[in-house]
């Protein structure tokens, strides 16, 4: 088989973008709004230099990521690869989970299967780091060997409003032990400590990621999420189920 070819010596580590590497000017902001890093302008350095075998999954446009690698300074020869929208569409498809995902969306559990075609890794040899739980929890249940829990809140200290997440180089740390350890067979779930970023920190850094809405992929995900709202109103809960 295919991915037999490929089985990689490393485990792999599967990043989001939102709320992991870069966060938005507010609660709530528009797709286009600005986007700050998260762990400053060093990330794609501090990424590189860990020596970890990394790529990225993402619900967004993979424009949009695109965008946001350049602005961290991840070149797209330094990670394995950038999954984004288009690729867990494709591997629905691929699949055969497009119904399932027409009802439910793209989950980003989609993409392991073609992980495990194109570059041979099993869901046990996959880490992932991720700001939501209800994914992370899915992907525990596909069988993902290692899960983080990325914090992103707002603290009031002294009047003063400021970001916690987490330090990037303890999850990397974590990732490079869970690594080594040949032992585990488990899968493991760590909620990653906070720490504070200063709001002027990510300001200072802010940029706009702009997406053009002729893109006939973006227009066919719109369509898909106006389905969806149909179904869920008005189908019978058994053909949603």
């Amino acid at each position: 088989m295919r991915h037999s070819l490929l089985k990689p010596k490393k485990k792999l580590l599967l990043i989001d973008l939102d709320g992991v590497l870069v966060t938005s000017s507010g609660p709530n902001a528009p797709i286009d709004a600005g986007l700050s890093p998260l762990h400053g302008m060093d990330t794609g350095d501090c990424l590189i230099n860990s020596g970890a075998t990394i790529a990225v999954l993402t619900h967004r446009h993979k424009t949009e990521a695109e965008q946001i690698l350049k602005l961290l300074k991840i070149d797209l020869t330094n990670i394995v690869r950038c999954f984004a929208a288009q690729e867990l569409w494709y591997s629905a498809i691929k699949y055969k989970h497009t119904s399932q995902t027409l009802l439910k969306g793209l989950r980003k559990s989609l993409i392991l299967p073609l992980i495990k075609d194109d570059l041979g890794y099993d869901p046990e040899d996959i880490a992932v780091i991720d700001d939501r739980m209800e994914i992370l929890s899915e992907m525990s249940n596909k069988g993902v060997g290692l899960t983080l829990f990325a914090p992103l809140r707002t603290t009031n200290s002294n009047g003063q409003v400021h970001l916690m997440t987490f330090d990037l180089l303890e999850a990397l740390r974590i990732f490079e032990n869970w690594s080594q350890d040949m032992s585990s067979k488990t899968t493991q779930h760590i909620n990653l400590k906070e720490r504070v970023v200063l709001n002027n920190t990510l300001l200072s850094h802010s940029t706009v990621i702009t997406l053009n809405r002729w893109d006939y992929f973006a227009l066919i995900r719109k369509i898909s999420r106006t389905l969806r709202r149909y179904i869920s109103q008005y189908m019978p809960t058994t053909f949603r189920s």
